[in-house]
C-alpha cells in the first residue's frame, strides 16, 4: 500500500522548523518501510473543531509498505505529529478510506 502524509514546515506560532528536524521527522517515517518519495512542497488549510484555522506549508511525502504494517505507519506520522507539536496529521492510504486526520494526543 501506499500513504501520504504532509510534515509542517513551520511551528504553529509561524516560526520556521529548522531543516535538519524536519529531516530526521521524514526519515523516521520512511526509513523503517525501505524508500518514499518526496513529493515537494504543499499548502494545507484546516479548521479544528474549536474553529482554529490554521494554513501550513508542507513536505508532501509518500511511502510505500505492506498493507499488514497499516497501524505501525499511523504511530509513525503520529510520533511525527507530537514532535512537531501539532493536533492532527493529515494521513491519505491510496485507494482506501480516503484521507484521515489523525489527531495527536
Amino acid at each position: 500500500m501506499k500513504f501520504t502524509t504532509l510534515i509542517p514546515t513551520r511551528w504553529n506560532d509561524g516560526t520556521p522548523a529548522k531543516p535538519s528536524l524536519l529531516m530526521q521527522i521524514i526519515a523516521s517515517i520512511w526509513r523503517p518501510f525501505g524508500g518514499m518519495t518526496e513529493e515537494g512542497l504543499v499548502t494545507g488549510h484546516w479548521i479544528a473543531d474549536d474553529g482554529t484555522e490554521f494554513t501550513d506549508r508542507c513536505i508532501r511525502i509518500s511511502v510505500e509498505c505492506a498493507r499488514d504494517r497499516l497501524e505501525e505507519a499511523k504511530r509513525r506520522v503520529r510520533r511525527a505529529g507530537r514532535r512537531l507539536r501539532q493536533r492532527a496529521m493529515y494521513f491519505d492510504v491510496d485507494g482506501y478510506d480516503g484521507v484521515q486526520l489523525l489527531l495527536i494526543g
